[in-house]
C-alpha cells in the first residue's frame, strides 16, 4: 500500500499513514498515535504538536517535507519509534530525527514495525 503523507498546518499534526488500510487498536504515546490493523502492522502515526517535536518551522512541514520514516521496537511492556523527517531547503537535504519511548499498553507482539 502507498503512504501518504498530510501536515494540518493550524494544527501542527502530521498524519502519515498507508491509504485504505483500516486501523483496529491506536498506541498513544503522548503526542504520537500509532495505528494498527488487525494483523498488528502500523497503517498510521499522527504527530501532535510536530514542529516542537522535530524543532522545525510548521512552513518546513508544509511545504518542504519530502520523506518521512519511522522504525519501531516493540518488547512485551515497552515501544521505542525512531522517527525521521527529510526536508528539501535549498536543494539540500535536512534530516530531523526523534526517538520516542512508551508502555506497549496494548499487548502488541514483540518486533518491529516499520512505516514510511
Amino acid at each position: 500500500m502507498k503512504v501518504k503523507i498530510d501536515y494540518d498546518y493550524e494544527n501542527d499534526n502530521l498524519l502519515v499513514y498507508k491509504e485504505g488500510a483500516k486501523s483496529k487498536k491506536t498506541l498513544d504515546l503522548d503526542d504520537i498515535l500509532i495505528d494498527f490493523d488487525e494483523n498488528g502492522d502500523v497503517v498510521g502515526i499522527e504527530i501532535l504538536n510536530a514542529s516542537k517535536l522535530f524543532n522545525v518551522d510548521k512552513y518546513d512541514l508544509l511545504k518542504n517535507l519530502i520523506k518521512f520514516e519511522a522504525v519501531g521496537k516493540i518488547t512485551k511492556d515497552l515501544i521505542t519509534l525512531n522517527i525521521k523527517l527529510y526536508l528539501l531547503r535549498r536543494k539540500k537535504e535536512i534530516i530531523k530525527e526523534s526517538v520516542v519511548k512508551g508502555l506497549n499498553t496494548i499487548g502488541l507482539k514483540e518486533g518491529e514495525v516499520v512505516i514510511g
